[in-house]
């Protein structure tokens, strides 16, 4: 098991030099005085960068992450194309529990406020959607939000609204060399005051139904990231330091396998990494 008393964490730039100093004894160039390639840090072979304009307590996290990684491409030489292979880590373990659980841990440690941004702004979105259907569908019992609706659509096909069908905002050209006239779904009562509120509510909801669409879309593709092996694998070592005791509640079952493999020196240098600073 991992010792969570013996490390007080209160000397922080103490303990992030002792690291660095550490990775840097096995070969590895660190540095810190960058903006770093990515976002907070970054691997790359045998270089590992660290934003310099993080705080002590997010540079030692991220060297733990990017540590972590390097540690998992000398196991498994292919993550760079494949993203890492959990059996690789942890052979004969049930590698569909171990994914359910680091992803647990990776969700519930996520530094990335901008993820929960998105999940809550979809729910938002959602509602919204279901709002704005309800009220066309007072009027209009047979309308569904999952179709086009003749009704409606062929009174907006009439006007230059027909263009917000497809878009937020448009600059149509008129008549007029050199004249431009400016749509949005925002100015729907100015550019269109003939439309009723049902017509306007047809277009507003096209519009959420298209922010709906991008703000899953980058859900899905973040969360496609977090799921790659080698992510899980990094974010599981940094919340280990960060909280090893809730680390064990989340995911007993491979906390149980880390700390059998780590002890048979499957993560190599990990190990004394983890029995000096952790």
């Amino acid at each position: 098991m991992i010792d969570v008393d013996i490390k007080p964490k209160d000397n922080l730039e103490e303990i992030f030099n002792n690291m660095v100093e550490f990775v840097r004894s096995l070969g590895v160039k660190v540095n810190t005085n960058t903006k770093a390639r990515g976002h907070q840090g970054f691997f790359l072979k045998d270089r590992i960068d660290i934003c310099k304009d993080i705080t002590p307590e997010r540079k030692i996290e991220v060297l733990i992450h990017e540590f972590t990684h390097y540690i998992h491409a000398k196991i498994d030489t292919n993550i760079a194309k494949s993203g890492g292979d959990l059996e690789k880590l942890f052979p004969k373990s049930d590698i569909k529990r171990l994914s359910d659980e680091l992803f647990a841990v990776t969700m519930y440690f996520d530094k990335n406020k901008g993820y929960k941004i998105l999940k809550s702004k979809r729910i938002q979105i959602l509602d919204e959607i279901k709002d704005i259907s309800n009220t066309i569908k007072n009027t209009y019992p047979e309308f569904k939000r999952s179709e086009p609706f003749t009704k409606i659509e062929k009174i907006i096909k009439k006007t230059d609204a027909k263009y917000l069908l497809k878009y937020d905002r448009v600059k149509i050209k008129t008549a007029f060399i050199g004249k431009l006239k400016y749509y949005s779904v925002d100015t729907l009562d100015s550019d269109f005051p003939q439309f009723d509120s049902n017509t306007k509510n047809y277009l507003l909801l096209k519009s959420k139904q298209r922010t709906l669409r991008r703000i899953s879309s980058r859900i899905t593709r973040i969360t496609n990231y977090y799921k790659r092996p080698t992510e899980l694998f990094a974010r599981f070592v940094e919340a280990l330091f960060v909280d090893t005791n809730k680390v064990s509640e989340i995911a007993p079952y491979t906390y149980l396998v880390f700390c059998k493999e780590l002890s048979e020196n499957r993560f190599l240098e990990l190990a004394d990494f983890i029995n000096k600073f952790f």
